[in-house]
Parts: structure tokens; sequence; C-alpha cells
């Protein structure tokens, strides 16, 4: 093969990689220009279709190998403590909750699981919201925590 085409399967290859991020078109496309600038400095391999193809292998296998995990780490992006502002806010009780029995709280345009501790909290009220747990907060009747506790 010649020159261009192992730079023609490579360009295409990393344009490939944009379709489909899994971080592996990547490596063989480099692989292909590398194979392409093996060509280039070394013009006996040019016939050798066999060996180019194994060349081409060998160079994105040891791309893949080596720089994988660092190129990783680039597009990872950082993981940011999540910090809520959900607790000390006040939501409306649509279905009772008892201590047996989870209900629905009304917050922030829709409903959610909420239990409350040893309490029974009847449809109507307005709760405090102390934390959430996955997708369930836990709430108390309203105005129970003081301003200082919030």
């Amino acid at each position: 093969m010649d020159i261009a085409i192992w730079a023609v399967i490579g360009g295409a290859l990393l344009l490939a990689e944009f379709a489909m991020p899994e971080f592996l078109l990547l490596f063989f496309g480099v692989g292909a220009l590398l194979n392409s600038l093996l060509l280039a400095l070394v013009p006996g391999l040019r016939g050798e279709i066999p060996l180019q193809i194994g060349l081409w292998a060998i160079t994105s296998g040891i791309t893949l190998a080596l720089l994988r995990k660092y190129v990783a780490r680039w597009f990872r992006g950082q993981d940011l403590p999540v910090q809520s502002e959900e607790p000390g806010m006040t939501a409306e009780v649509v279905e009772a909750i008892t201590p047996e029995q989870p209900g629905r709280i009304r917050f922030r345009g829709t409903t959610w699981r909420a239990t409350a501790v040893g309490e029974s909290i009847p449809a109507g009220s307005s709760v405090t919201i102390l934390e959430k747990q996955n997708m369930t907060y836990l709430v108390t009747r309203e105005n129970l925590l003081g301003d200082d506790d919030v």
C-alpha cells in the first residue's frame, strides 16, 4: 500500500473516534499514521503489504498499551463533590407519611418519596427536608429545626 493510503486510513480512524468515543479507534488511527511515516522513511517497505499490516498491528498495539490510560485521563473530567442545598428547605406533603409507610412530598415541581423519623405527618402539611438518601427524602415537621440548626 502507498503512504497516502495509510494516511487516509489513519485520518478516517481518528475521525471515527468522534462517532464512537471508546479510545480504541484513536490508537489504530495513530498506528496507521505511524505506518505512513515508516513507509516514508523506509521505501523498501512499500511493496510488502503483509509486513505493513503486521507493522500496523504492532504500532497500534504499542500505542494502545502505552498511551490509553494517559489519554483517557484527559477526557474523563473531574469528580466534584456534590453539595446539596436541600437540607433546611421546605416541601409540601402530598401523601401522608407514617413511621410504617413512606409518603410523598412535592418539592421543586415534582413529587418524591419521603420518610419521617418516628412521627406521622398528614397530607397538606409542610415539612423541612433533613437530607436526601438516594431518591428518598428524610423530612420532619416544618419549623421543628430552629433557624440556627440549618
